[in-house]
């Protein structure tokens, strides 16, 4: 297993959100999957993902940052969403690694003081603005 099961067990609902309702945008289980297993493999300490949604491909990174005693440092433009991800990061034990940022990430990216510079940036929002975040970055 790459997860323990409470973190499984909340991807797990997360993931199945895709079911329920009609604003959730997430990448794939499969993709989520190579994600942390990039990261792990790269052994990644300082996360951002930009795009943030419900929190699943924050709770995979999370995870990895979690045996790393690392960080992630995620944004959504949409409040709601930030309070969705903080409960299934909650949910899962795995918010102590996770500082969520509700704003325009190109806003938010230039005021963020990670502890340590990023290592992975993970980048799934809206696809015109990818360059200005990237810079940002």
């Amino acid at each position: 297993m790459m997860f323990n099961a409470r973190v499984q067990g909340v991807m797990d609902e997360v993931d199945a959100l895709r079911e329920r309702v009609d604003d959730h945008w997430q990448i794939p289980r499969d993709e989520a999957l190579v994600l942390a297993q990039i990261a792990r493999a790269a052994r990644c300490t300082s996360f951002c993902e930009i795009g943030v949604s419900y929190g699943y491909s924050t709770l995979h990174l999370a995870a990895v940052a979690a045996e790393r005693a690392g960080r992630v440092e995620a944004i959504d433009i949409d409040p709601r969403k930030i309070e969705h991800a903080s409960d299934h990061l909650r949910q899962a034990g795995l918010d102590g690694h996770v500082r969520l940022h509700a704003g325009d990430a190109a806003v938010v990216l230039p005021t963020l003081k990670p502890e340590r510079p990023f290592d992975f940036v993970f980048i799934d929002a809206d696809k015109p603005q990818c360059p200005v975040y990237l810079e940002a970055v």
